[in-house]
């Protein structure tokens, strides 16, 4: 699902693009846009440099650690796409501001409305990739919430037990009788 809304919002930007801006005016938006997918770029290498999560991992449940690592491996292989596609965009918008405008303008209509179309779409896609992935990066925050709940629950109860225990030890062995009650009796 995710998927086909990214893809209906990379070509519906494409198209956008294409119809309404025409590339003499893209110009003027490559060094923000540059600026913007470099600053993208730059958060995913400082995310890929994060790994796995400093947990204690033996006292977490094993299927909800396979979860959650499964769900970090995952997230990490978007991180790859997200550079490359980022890093295409990138070389596309530096290749079109070493070209130029006046050089552009020389261009037959189609492939300027193409070439404007490919920018919006690729700037387009690399957007939407970057909100999913931040969106991955909440959900696996969550799982590990979870987890870390589940385990600081899974050591106080076992702590709660073990007192319990020594106490009950302490009771049976400190010899205590049962004391026969005798009924009360009749003032007078």
């Amino acid at each position: 699902m995710v998927r086909v809304l990214t893809i209906a919002v990379t070509l519906l930007a494409a198209a956008m693009f294409a119809w309404a801006v025409p590339l003499a005016r893209l110009f003027d938006a490559f060094q923000p846009l540059i600026v913007a997918l470099s600053i993208m770029i730059a958060a995913v290498f400082v995310r890929l440099n994060r790994g796995m999560p400093t947990l204690e991992w033996k006292s977490l449940n094993p299927d909800r650690r396979k979860d959650l690592t499964a769900a970090i491996v995952s997230v990490t292989t978007e991180y790859g796409w997200i550079i490359g596609i980022n890093a295409v965009a990138l070389a596309g918008l530096v290749s079109l501001s070493v070209i130029g405008t006046s050089d552009a303008a020389t261009w037959p209509e189609g492939i300027r409305r193409g070439v404007a179309g490919a920018a919006g779409g690729l700037v387009a896609l690399s957007a939407a990739r970057m909100a999913y992935v931040v969106w991955r990066d909440i959900d696996i925050v969550r799982l590990q919430k979870r987890l870390v709940d589940e385990a600081a629950s899974h050591e106080s109860e076992e702590r709660e037990r073990t007192l319990a225990a020594e106490r009950l030890a302490n009771i049976r062995s400190s010899n205590i009788r049962p004391v026969e009650i005798k009924p009360p009796k009749a003032w007078g």
